[in-house]
């Protein structure tokens, strides 16, 4: 296998764990919430920490989805184009793709820099939570749009070499 697959199958993995751990605690923090609300009256941090991990999972796992071919696509319709425009749709996938995550990169380092200093307000009265501001949880925007961008050139140079959801298989059984 390259090397540079390899390296973007230890990314692919991150992002997955990051992914799945954020959905766990999600699923935790919500469950504990509502108890903690409702029978005790606190437990308004669950909430902000629960949109924190949203962010996360969100950003991470379409980076990972991305690489493992496992989003949407038109893959049908692309096998049934003559092979030169199959060509051409390939690699003009890889340039809106390269565009999209730059644009992610560029504007969600803007984004990290605007909200870095806006602290969470539930978070103040919590010692290990109140370092933790609004830039914080939208590092994962431009920090994903960099693991998608090197996902892009994996495919672009490597082609499909990670984790794959077949989609070859899936557009043969649909034709």
């Amino acid at each position: 296998m390259h090397i540079y697959s390899r390296l973007m199958d230890r990314l692919y993995w991150l992002c997955v764990t990051v992914a799945i751990v954020s959905v766990v605690i999600m699923t935790l923090l919500v469950g504990s919430g509502v108890y903690l609300r409702y029978v005790h009256g606190k437990g308004a941090f669950a909430e902000p920490v629960s949109i924190f991990l949203a962010i996360q999972l969100a950003f991470y796992g379409a980076a990972a989805c991305y690489r493992a071919n496992a989003h949407l696509s038109l893959v049908v319709f692309v096998k049934l184009l003559p092979a030169p425009l199959q060509r051409f749709t390939r690699w003009l996938v890889f340039a809106l793709m390269a565009a999209i995550s730059g644009a992610m990169v560029y504007y969600g380092f803007s984004l990290v820099q605007t909200t870095i200093g806006q602290k969470y307000p539930e978070f103040l009265y919590i010692p290990v939570l109140n370092m933790v501001t609004v830039g914080v949880a939208y590092t994962a925007i431009p920090i994903s749009g960099l693991f998608t961008f090197l996902f892009v050139v994996e495919k672009a140079l490597v082609g499909d070499a990670g984790p794959a959801v077949h989609t070859d298989d899936l557009a043969r059984e649909a034709l």
